[in-house]
């Protein structure tokens, strides 16, 4: 088989297999590959040089998104796998983790302070968060002993702002502490914070 390319817009390089167009990839790495016009090309090699445009393709996606925000391991190949084959974007995110783009124990430390600082969520609340985006345990482990925060202070603030003047009666009580619940503050917290609004600090649970 013959493999030839031609310049397109947008640094761009389309491939064609004897005579018929096959593929496009971006310039730099269409010319890191070698490969010279006019080449003639197996079968087994053009298998193999579609896999390595699968994962260049993968690759470029995650960079994309990497360029928005920060994700972890698992989010980024779910996101990428949306429009390639699992397998490459399981390729492409080790490459990215490989130099130093993707990395889950920096996502789970910004990922936990967001958590904490701006949505306000308790420790049992962030923890699953984090495991929902595939952290390791051990690395979640390890940010919530190094978390100085004191529960019942942060509960005392959301009765003040958040939750202020919804617990005066019985009812409002009981719906504030499932709130309070569901955003991951311990019962015993909760309660102690609800008698003691000027609270500074309660043992945790």
């Amino acid at each position: 088989m013959r493999l030839t390319y031609a310049p397109g817009k947008k640094n761009k390089i389309h491939v064609s297999i004897d005579g018929e167009y096959r593929f496009t990839v971006d310039a730099d790495f269409w010319f890191s590959l070698g490969i010279y016009q006019d080449a003639e090309i197996s079968e087994a090699e053009l298998t193999a040089l579609l896999e390595e445009v699968a994962t260049r393709r993968a690759f470029n996606k995650g960079m994309d998104y990497l360029s928005r925000r920060a994700h972890s391991k698992k989010e980024l190949v779910e996101k990428i796998s949306k429009t390639s084959d699992k397998k490459y974007a399981i390729m492409a995110v080790d490459m990215l983790e490989q130099r130093g783009y993707v990395s889950d124990e920096d996502f789970a430390a910004q990922y936990y302070e967001y958590l904490q600082r701006v949505r306000h969520f308790g420790k049992k609340r962030i923890a699953a968060e984090l495991a929902r985006k595939g952290i390791d345990r051990a690395i979640i482990a390890q940010l919530e002993q190094s978390d100085e925060a004191d529960p019942c202070a942060e509960i005392a603030a959301l009765l003040e702002g958040k939750f202020a003047g919804k617990f005066g009666d019985e009812k409002g009580k009981q719906r504030t502490i499932n709130a309070l619940l569901r955003l991951g503050y311990s019962y015993s917290d909760i309660r102690s914070a609800i008698s003691e609004h000027d609270i500074t600090s309660c043992s945790n649970e």
